[in-house]
């Protein structure tokens, strides 16, 4: 039997895995595409319902707040029930808040409808499920698998923002919300229940990946050591970071695009630009993590994203501004790949999904305080130039955590499939991949 086509028990093939990295990458470009359209329908509402930005944020800061809470409860759940359900139960509810927020005309119908239950529903369908479950079907490629996973992110963006924007100038905000709804509850949730399953039915290292040298191992960590250590801190503030500077680009720089003289089409054509080195980027980046020191190459992709922000303050208009979508998308979808293959190495596959999605909170507080903190500055002083260079600051220092987290991190020990385990972080022990993997 040709190698990497061996059965991986039942029915399923050995490469059945990146049938559901591909699924998993499908299901986050629908939720994370819901996700963006905030951002795209934040003028209209503004000028329908003559509500300020700052007040709009409020429901984006809420729903962050609700995400942190539920998110290691969400990770606990996907670990006892596994994530396909948790999956898919946030993906059905995402596409059903569409509808009662495409009919909103109070303020506070946008906190409840968007900011609670939208809380809910996005916690469900965060990095944090699909880490885990990507995280059992590979051990060798887990970076790489990681990263492809969650390129539906900024898919979301590359497809979806710009459809949006297409439907807003032909239509209304609305019906871009109700059109999201179908796509969702129609086409998203039927695929994942078919193609999605939690886990191989066999151990990974028999999957047709000729197990070698992997870089993690098996012994688990609990999470109570695990939130004692420094490197889960160190990990959790670049999450703080990675959100606080996301919610600039999601939920104001149409705005401030707008502000600057940019057409709606050309705004569209800037994020369009994000996603597509943001795909790119994040399988760079992990295709580097699966070969390099996990910490550093964490570090540069938080220093790439606090040098794109100094550029977009330094090139604020013109196609100079292509710069700053160029250097962001690099940086944009990679940092939680990398920061779940380091967690995964460095405390194991039994607790990863509450220890992970505890660290992942910290994202989440990082956006909704980011979403809020821009809009004030922003009414404070009628311009986001210093909220730009606040961003910037703080993407290098979290560069400067991610190399330290890096440096303290130890692989769990054990061994699968009685492969020698390797350091993690030790560049110069890579094993050069098998061709034909």
């Amino acid at each position: 039997m040709r190698r990497g086509r061996a059965p991986v028990g039942g029915n399923l093939p050995a490469w059945y895995g990146w049938v559901i990295v591909g699924t998993i990458a499908t299901i986050l470009m629908a939720t994370s595409g819901a996700r963006f359209v905030f951002g795209v329908v934040l003028l209209p509402m503004e000028d329908e319902f003559g509500w300020s930005r700052s007040q709009l944020s409020v429901a984006v800061l809420v729903n962050m707040v609700v995400l942190s809470i539920c998110q290691p409860v969400i990770g606990w759940v996907s670990d006892r029930f596994g994530p396909k359900r948790v999956l898919l139960t946030g993906a059905a509810l995402v596409g059903l808040i569409l509808i009662p927020l495409s009919f909103v005309s109070q303020l506070w119908h946008v906190y409840v409808v968007y900011g609670l239950i939208g809380g809910i529903a996005f916690a469900a369908t965060s990095p944090v499920n699909t880490t885990a479950m990507v995280s059992r079907w590979f051990t060798r490629h887990r970076g790489a698998a990681l990263s492809l996973a969650t390129s539906g992110t900024p898919f979301g963006q590359l497809l979806i923002v710009p459809v949006a924007v297409y439907v807003l100038t032909q239509a209304d905000w609305q019906s871009t919300y109700r059109l999201m709804a179908v796509l969702l509850l129609v086409v998203i949730v039927p695929l994942g229940l078919v193609l999605l399953r939690d886990r191989p039915e066999t151990d990974v290292a028999e999957m047709g990946y000729p197990p070698g040298r992997p870089r993690a191992a098996v012994g688990s960590v609990s999470p109570r050591s695990a939130f004692r250590g420094p490197v889960f801190w160190l990990l959790a503030y670049g999450f703080v970071v990675c959100g606080f500077t996301m919610s600039f680009a999601n939920i104001h720089f149409m705005a401030y695009a707008h502000d600057m003289g940019m057409h709606a089409g050309s705004a569209a054509d800037v994020i369009s630009l994000t996603a597509i080195f943001s795909g790119g980027g994040s399988l760079l980046l992990g295709w580097l993590g699966d070969r390099y020191d996990l910490g550093s190459v964490l570090g540069l992709t938080y220093a790439l994203r606090g040098v794109s922000f100094f550029l977009l303050f330094l090139l604020p208009e013109g196609p100079l501004v292509f710069v700053y979508a160029t250097v962001l998308g690099v940086s944009w979808s990679a940092t939680t790949p990398l920061t779940a293959a380091l967690a995964a190495d460095t405390y194991g596959p039994a607790h990863l999904g509450i220890i992970f999605g505890t660290m992942f909170t910290f994202m989440n507080i990082g956006f909704g305080a980011g979403a809020f903190f821009d809009a004030v500055l922003y009414d404070l002083t009628g311009n986001y130039e210093v909220a730009l260079l606040i961003n910037g600051v703080a993407g290098i220092t979290a560069a400067g955590a991610a190399f330290l987290a890096g440096a303290l991190a130890q692989p769990t020990a054990g061994a699968m499939g009685g492969a020698k385990r390797l350091d993690p972080f030790a560049a110069t022990e890579r094993a050069p991949l098998p061709s034909g993997d």
